[in-house]
C-alpha cells in the first residue's frame, strides 16, 4: 500500500470517528432535552403558574408509612403502605393557602403521606384509587411520599397540585 492510500485511509477513519462522536453527543443532548424528571421539588407562592403543577416520581419503598407518619391513621385517612426512606419530592408554600389540593394520578393503587408545619396526614383513596389531600395549607415546608400497597414495588405518578377549587 503506498503511502498516499494509507494517508487517505486513515483520515477516512478519523472523519468517521469524529462524525460518530458527534452524532453521538446531539443524541444524548436531545434524550437529556426531552427526559421527562422525577422527584422534582417545588416552591410556590399564591397564584403560581401553571395550575395545576404537575411532579412526577415512582411510588412505593422498603419502609412501613406508619413508621414514617407516627400514626396508623389520621383524620384524612389511613397510613398504609411502603414508602421511601426519604421523601419522593419537598414542597415549600411561601403563603398561607386558603384552599389548595395535592391529588396522585397512577394507574396502581397508591397511597399519601405529607408531613409540614401544621401536622402529618395521610390519604389512600381521596378520588377512585388515587390519594389526595385539600384544604388549608399553611406557609412552610412539607415532605411528602407516595406509597404503594407491595414492598419494593414501584409505579409510576403524576401529582397535580391546584390553588383551584374544582368542586
Amino acid at each position: 500500500m503506498t503511502n498516499r492510500k494509507r494517508h487517505k485511509g486513515v483520515l477516512v477513519l478519523a472523519l468517521a470517528i469524529a462524525v460518530f462522536i458527534l452524532l453521538n453527543n446531539v443524541l444524548a443532548i436531545a434524550q437529556e432535552k426531552n427526559s421527562t424528571p422525577i422527584f422534582e421539588d417545588v416552591t410556590l407562592s399564591l397564584d403560581f403558574s401553571p395550575d395545576p403543577m404537575t411532579i412526577r416520581g415512582l411510588s412505593g419503598g422498603f419502609v412501613v408509612a406508619q413508621e414514617t407518619a407516627g400514626r396508623q391513621e389520621t383524620v384524612t385517612g389511613p397510613c398504609i403502605g411502603f414508602i421511601d426512606g426519604k421523601p419522593d419530592h419537598k414542597l415549600v408554600l411561601r403563603n398561607f393557602f386558603e384552599y389548595l389540593s395535592i391529588q396522585v394520578k397512577s394507574s396502581e393503587d397508591t397511597t399519601l403521606i405529607v408531613r409540614g408545619p401544621g401536622g402529618t396526614w395521610c390519604n389512600d383513596d381521596y378520588e377512585g384509587k388515587n390519594p389526595g389531600l385539600v384544604g388549608q395549607w399553611l406557609s412552610g415546608n412539607y415532605d411528602i411520599w407516595v406509597g404503594s400497597y407491595e414492598r419494593h414495588k414501584y409505579s409510576p405518578y403524576i401529582i397535580r397540585i391546584s390553588q383551584k377549587n374544582m368542586q
